[in-house]
């Protein structure tokens, strides 16, 4: 695996991240503020990062070893926030009264389609980029096959947790406040009809993280250089 930047990849997403705000907060002048949900939504996608980048840094300075798994454990339960954000995509159709009037459609349609796109490339950006991290976490200390049956594990964990966001409403710390609701909302999606969805969803993460992956660890290395980690070839 290709060692990142993860200062420059901090500042990078941040400047994207700000970037969306502010396009939010243009098109919320010209339309309305219903999306401004999306701010909160964004924040949480954020913290599977935050998560990720202490216990990277924690392992490559080989110091508190003993705080990686308190901290993968609240990556796994906040990374399904980051692809939730995509299916805020649905108020488009909720709200479709007022993006086609008389069979045409407004501008604010676009506006808002923008900006929910935004939205989303930033969160998915932010969860991808927390992956890699505690995906090169798990090399360091295993191998390369381990690190990607997490990354599975991770994918299919998303897929679920998305189902029971947008399908079920639940948010990542009714875990910890409400493990009664928990359980039953896991009886109540063993069917089916929420496997297929929790699958689909795991396969569309995992087929856009394997790109991601591809681009950084096999279509950059033009220039002959070792960056793995660990110097492992």
């Amino acid at each position: 695996m290709k060692e990142l930047n993860y200062i420059k990849v901090f500042l990078l997403l941040a400047g994207l991240s700000l970037v969306t705000l502010a396009v939010y907060g243009v098109v919320s002048q010209r339309t309305d503020t219903f999306y401004k949900f999306l701010i909160w939504n964004l924040f949480l996608a954020w913290l599977p990062f935050v998560f990720s980048m202490a216990a990277h840094e924690l392992d490559k300075r080989k110091i508190g070893g003993l705080l990686v798994l308190p901290l993968g454990i609240a990556w796994l339960l906040f990374f399904p926030n980051a692809p939730y954000i995509m299916t805020d995509l649905v108020h488009l159709t909720i709200r479709k009264n007022l993006y086609f009037v008389s069979g045409t459609i407004q501008n604010r349609y676009w506006y808002d389609l923008i900006t929910l796109l935004l939205f989303t490339w930033s969160g998915w950006l932010t969860g991808f980029f927390s992956l890699y991290q505690f995906q090169a976490v798990i090399y360091r200390k295993t191998n390369l096959l381990l690190s990607w049956i997490f990354v599975l594990f991770a994918c299919g964990l998303g897929g679920y947790g998305v189902l029971l966001g947008r399908v079920y409403r639940l948010n990542s710390w009714d875990v910890l406040t409400d493990r009664h609701q928990l359980y039953q909302l896991v009886v109540d999606s063993l069917n089916r009809q929420s496997v297929f969805f929790s699958l689909f969803i795991a396969c569309v993460l995992l087929a856009i993280y394997a790109t991601m992956y591809c681009l950084l660890n096999v279509l950059g290395r033009g220039n002959g250089r070792d960056y793995s980690l660990g110097g492992r070839r």
